[in-house]
C-alpha cells in the first residue's frame, strides 16, 4: 500500500468519529440552553395566578360589601385589596334594637387594615373608628309631691359617644370572578366616651319636678338606661362578624 491509499484510509476512518463527537456536541449545547420544563411549568403558573388576581386597576381590586355582626349588626363597606398583600376598608353602619324596654340605636365608621401574610384569605388587621349609642325610655313614673301620688310620664335620652380601636384577624376569600366572602373575630376597645344624659317630664309643674328627679322609681330607671346604652358604649366587648358578602371589581 502506498502513502497515497494509506493517507485516504485515515481520512475515511476518522470521519464518522468526528461527525459524532459534533452531533454529542450539538445535542449538550441545545440541552443546557433549553428551560427544564418543571422550571417552565412553574413560571408559567405564576404569571396565570398573578393574572387572574388583577382587576380593572391591575393590582388593585375594589368593590362594595355588607357584613353582618355584633356589636355592629349591619354595615356596609368600600374595600380595596392591593396584590394580594395589603386591604383597606371604610365601613359604616347605624341599627336599632330593645333591651329591658330600653330602645337602643347604634351607629358607627370606621377604616380598617388588613395584612395578608400568606397572600391568601387569611389576614390579621386592625380597625380604629367611632360610635355612638342612644339608649331611650319612656315610662310612667309613680311619685308622691308632698302626699300627692303623681303618676308623671317620663322620657330619659342617653348619648353616648367614643372612638375605638379593633385588632382582629379573620378570613377574607376573594375569587377571580370578584366574589367576596369573609369573617371577622377581634376585639373592640372603646376610648374617650363621652355622655349626655337628656329627661323630660310631661304634666308636672316645676315644683313637682324636684319631686320627680329624685324618686325611687325615678332612679332605677335613670340606671337601668344608663347600664343598657353602656353596656356597649364603654365596655371592651367581642367584636365578631359572623359573615360578609361583596364584590372586587
Amino acid at each position: 500500500m502506498n502513502w497515497k491509499a494509506w493517507a485516504l484510509f485515515t481520512s475515511f476512518s476518522c470521519l464518522p468519529q468526528s461527525l459524532w463527537a459534533e452531533e454529542q456536541t450539538t445535542e449538550s449545547t441545545v440541552d443546557e440552553a433549553s428551560p427544564q420544563p418543571e422550571a417552565q411549568k412553574t413560571a408559567v403558573n405564576e404569571v396565570a395566578s398573578h393574572a387572574g388576581n388583577q382587576g380593572l386597576l391591575g393590582d388593585f381590586r375594589i368593590g362594595p360589601s355588607v357584613a353582618l355582626g355584633l356589636p355592629h349588626p349591619l354595615t356596609g363597606a368600600l374595600d380595596v385589596v392591593y396584590a394580594d398583600l395589603v386591604g383597606l376598608s371604610l365601613s359604616a353602619g347605624r341599627s336599632g334594637t330593645e333591651l329591658d324596654k330600653t330602645e337602643l340605636e347604634i351607629r358607627n365608621w370606621d377604616l380598617t387594615l388588613r395584612w395578608f401574610p400568606f397572600r391568601g384569605s387569611f389576614f390579621v388587621g386592625a380597625a380604629y373608628g367611632q360610635q355612638g349609642i342612644v339608649g331611650k325610655r319612656t315610662v310612667d313614673l309613680e311619685v308622691d309631691a308632698s302626699g300627692v301620688p303623681l303618676t308623671v310620664p317620663t322620657s330619659l335620652r342617653l348619648e353616648i359617644e367614643s372612638t375605638y380601636l379593633t385588632p382582629q384577624l379573620g378570613w377574607f376569600a376573594r375569587w377571580d370572578s370578584g366574589f367576596l366572602l369573609g369573617f371577622d373575630l377581634g376585639l373592640q376597645m372603646p376610648s374617650g366616651a363621652k355622655s349626655k344624659l337628656q329627661t323630660a317630664f310631661a304634666n308636672v309643674s316645676a315644683a313637682s319636678e324636684a319631686a320627680v328627679v329624685t324618686s325611687e322609681d325615678y332612679i332605677k330607671n335613670k340606671k337601668d338606661v344608663e347600664d343598657a346604652a353602656e353596656l356597649i358604649g364603654k365596655q371592651t366587648l367581642p367584636y365578631i362578624t359572623f359573615l360578609r358578602m361583596g364584590w372586587l371589581f
